[in-house]
């Protein structure tokens, strides 16, 4: 665990913020899906699992809600902080750091969110993630397909031909038969979505030790430094595109 930590923390330095325009525009398509499909987020207590540096829970402070975020990282905790406060919704917000198996709280919350996170990885914190509502959840994972040539290649070089992980989370569908299974009323809705990140040389060979440490593989320099120099067209930036569909599910218990 605390391996997994070390590597969300190195994270934390280049993890995108709420206002990224990327994030914005995935998470602006959540919210006002989900409040098509009748949610209030205004005067609700929300527990965010898995919160990192607030890029839904800031937004839904700014919509009147009463935010908890848990997560695992105190470095994108301490993002989240410092933007709520810009924002002048600090208050409306507490944090908590922890991972979601071991939080601990007796409270319910009107809504229990997670999205496009690790936390949720197993059915028996999916259950937890569940109990945490009594009346209702949100979750977004990845849907059907995700691509980063960048990523591919990386797996490859080190001997994985197929990287199923999906960062260890729920894929949307699994988490959509868990609640058939319970037979338990949902809406859904898939969306495409894509986005570039641009890093330095060296941000990139730190980007691609990450990628590689999240999945528990041990990273090879030489064969990271190989990579970005037969995939890079500019010796000082490289360009990292990320091509997915999300899922978004919100169930009624």
């Amino acid at each position: 665990m605390e391996g997994k930590n070390a590597v969300w923390e190195a994270m934390a330095k280049r993890y995108p913020r709420f206002y990224d325009d990327s994030m914005r525009k995935d998470v602006q398509f959540i919210l006002d899906w989900c409040e098509d499909k009748g949610v209030c987020f205004e005067n609700k207590s929300i527990l965010d699992i898995g919160s990192g540096t607030g890029t839904i829970a800031i937004p839904l402070a700014l919509k009147g809600a009463r935010v908890t975020a848990v997560d695992v990282s105190s470095g994108m905790l301490k993002a989240l902080r410092e933007d709520a406060r810009k924002h002048g919704v600090h208050e409306s917000i507490q944090t908590h750091q922890s991972d979601w198996e071991a939080f601990a709280d007796e409270n319910t919350y009107d809504i229990v969110l997670a999205s496009m996170t690790p936390a949720i990885n197993s059915e028996e914190k999916m259950e937890k993630m569940m109990a945490s509502s009594d009346t209702m959840g949100i979750y977004v994972g990845w849907g059907s397909y995700r691509t980063n040539l960048f990523v591919n290649a990386l797996m490859q070089a080190h001997g994985i031909e197929d990287d199923c992980s999906a960062n260890g989370c729920f894929k949307t569908r699994q988490f959509m038969e868990r609640l058939e299974q319970k037979a338990m009323r949902y809406h859904h809705t898939f969306f495409e979505t894509s986005w570039t990140e641009t890093y330095t040389q060296e941000d990139a060979k730190q980007y691609a030790r990450e990628q590689l440490q999240r999945r528990e593989i041990t990273p090879q320099e030489s064969v990271i430094e190989r990579l970005l120099a037969s995939n890079s067209n500019d010796q000082d930036k490289v360009h990292i595109t990320t091509k997915a569909e999300k899922g978004i599910v919100v169930w009624y218990k």
